[in-house]
């Protein structure tokens, strides 16, 4: 991951510096992503050390509005933003476990998490054909909305991942335009630590891989 962060910096430095003097046209428009997100995370409990795992899915709508620079290559540069936030999860889950002998830990845990001003920097090529494919990094602040009968509370996180594209363009001649697309995005690993417990000054802990598939329409203008 880290190399492909390097990699498109890089790439976007150097098309940064050919822009303005090749730059024909400036896109805004907006967007509707149609997004499944999929995320797999193991929480250590405080007091045992005992893991348990657990996986969770969400589909979603979520709009963005986008601005781009192309230059008469066909390569733009492009940021999106998502206004506002989404939610992504939400879960309600009873359970008595047995901690090898430890005894029994039983309650009514609400894990719930909502995604917090995403957005993202891109690189686009779009060919004659209006096929078009893009690559980017995104960032956004993971919001956590658990209820836990252990008394938990997880701070919220920054997280940073990698979006790749492809995708179908058709501009009229007014400079009005519509894509299809498709999009995977792969966040950075997540750690989550919760409030110290009072008594012992231990912690609960969680790590999660979060990644997303979107089916994504879009309409703009183009100058």
């Amino acid at each position: 991951m880290k190399i492909l962060k390097i990699t498109l910096v890089a790439v976007i430095s150097s098309f940064l510096m050919v822009l303005p003097s090749s730059a024909v046209e400036k896109r805004i428009g907006v967007a509707v992503g149609f997004t499944s997100v999929q995320a797999e995370g193991t929480e250590t409990l405080k007091d045992t050390g005992v893991k348990s795992d657990s996986d969770a899915g969400a589909h979603v709508a979520i709009p963005s509005i986008f601005a781009e620079l192309a230059a008469d290559n066909g390569f733009g540069l492009g940021i999106e933003h998502v206004p506002g936030s989404a939610d992504i999860n939400s879960k309600t889950r009873s359970r008595t476990l047995d901690h090898a002998g430890l005894g029994n830990d039983s309650g009514s845990n609400k894990a719930s998490a909502e995604i917090d001003g995403l957005t993202s920097v891109y690189l686009i090529k779009t060919f004659q054909s209006g096929f078009f494919v893009k690559a980017g990094q995104t960032s956004t602040t993971v919001n956590t909305k658990e209820v836990l009968d252990s008394g938990s509370v997880y701070k919220n996180a920054d997280i940073d991942g990698m979006v790749l594209g492809l995708g179908l363009n058709k501009t009229r001649d007014s400079g009005f335009f519509y894509r299809v697309s498709g999009e995977y995005t792969d966040y950075d690993s997540i750690k989550l630590t919760g409030t110290k417990d009072a008594v012992s000054g231990t912690t609960n802990s969680i790590t999660a891989d979060v990644d997303t598939l979107a089916f994504k329409l879009a309409i703009g203008r183009a100058f």
